[in-house]
């Protein structure tokens, strides 16, 4: 893996040797989404060498869960460099390609990886609301870190269902001008701009009530 270390807070990220451990400090704490993610990350980066110093590896992610963290830290795929692309679909499905080809690496999670777990969501769901018992939390953390570790160690075939698939390749990111909000002053994207009582005003502006 190519890059350097960066910086963040107290600790550093080694993205020359990306690992786990480096998914997990970019995300902040393990759990069975990070897990999940850095299998992913690491299928890609088996598959595509380099992590991407720019927009040349694209991901593209069907959930805003903590698994798209790991492939941040790991592929070099974000939202800043427009490499990262979501897909409100809620489902633990990663597409990845280099920019010049048409073939795309599918991975995509087997539904009965994590079954449901009654006893677990409701215990998140207490420590969520704070009315956990130490007891309680305890029990999370292990079912959670339990979880976590089943993941990392299952074999891929059982994890995922992995295909090569076609794909038209999405533009690379535009920068456009800035334009002033004609109410707040604040400056916006241009294709972000709307029309309000015949005055260009950012979306912040457009959707709040007339005083």
């Amino acid at each position: 893996m190519s890059g350097k270390i960066i910086k963040v807070g107290a600790e550093n990220l080694d993205f020359n040797n990306a690992n786990f451990d480096t998914a997990v400090k970019f995300h902040g704490h393990i759990c069975p989404g990070i897990s999940i993610g850095y299998r992913v990350a690491m299928l890609a980066a088996e598959r595509f060498k380099d992590r991407s110093k720019d927009e040349e590896l694209v991901a593209i992610v069907e959930n805003r869960s903590c698994s798209v963290d790991a492939i941040q830290a790991i592929n070099g795929c974000t939202c800043g460099k427009g490499n990262l692309i979501f897909k409100e679909h809620g489902k633990h499905i990663y597409t990845f390609f280099k920019r010049g080809d048409k073939k795309a690496l599918r991975i995509s999670l087997k539904p009965d990886v994590l079954p449901q777990d009654e006893k677990h969501t409701a215990l998140f769901a207490k420590l969520r609301a704070g009315t956990a018992s130490p007891e309680e939390a305890e029990e999370f953390r292990v079912s959670h870190a339990a979880k976590s570790q089943r993941v990392l160690e299952m074999p891929e075939e059982e994890l995922f269902r992995v295909s090569e698939v076609e794909i038209e390749p999405p533009e690379k990111a535009i920068i456009y001008p800035t334009l002033i909000c004609s109410k707040c002053g604040e400056g916006f994207m241009e294709p972000l701009g709307r029309v309000k009582n015949g005055e260009i005003v950012c979306i912040s502006c457009f959707e709040a009530k007339d005083e």
